[in-house]
């Protein structure tokens, strides 16, 4: 019998694991097999030093991302579809790469 924290852990990872895959099948073509693994780790650099310890954003860091992507995606996709491409780049490893 599964324990509730055991099922709520494993409830999560099932969860983030379709997640990935939604977005990865997603975003496949016009990101996952352009993105490279050098690309992808400054993606998520950026991506994680975008706010401080205090919760501020670091406009440097902000801005370094949005370039990146701007080289992937068009600015209205990027408007539009910011919040799911970072949950994508956030989830990604250099195994789900082409390149």
């Amino acid at each position: 019998m599964i324990r509730k924290k055991e099922y709520l852990h494993h409830n999560d990872e099932n969860i983030s694991f379709h997640l990935k895959r939604s977005l990865v099948n997603r975003y496949k073509t016009m990101f996952v097999d352009k993105l490279t693994k050098k690309d992808l780790k400054e993606l998520q650099y950026y991506l994680k030093n975008q706010f401080d310890e205090d919760r501020h954003i670091n406009q440097e860091f902000k801005n370094k991302f949005e370039v990146k992507l701007r080289q992937y995606f068009h600015e209205e996709v990027l408007k539009r579809e910011i919040t799911s491409i970072e949950a994508l780049i956030q989830r990604l490893g250099p195994r789900d790469l082409k390149k």
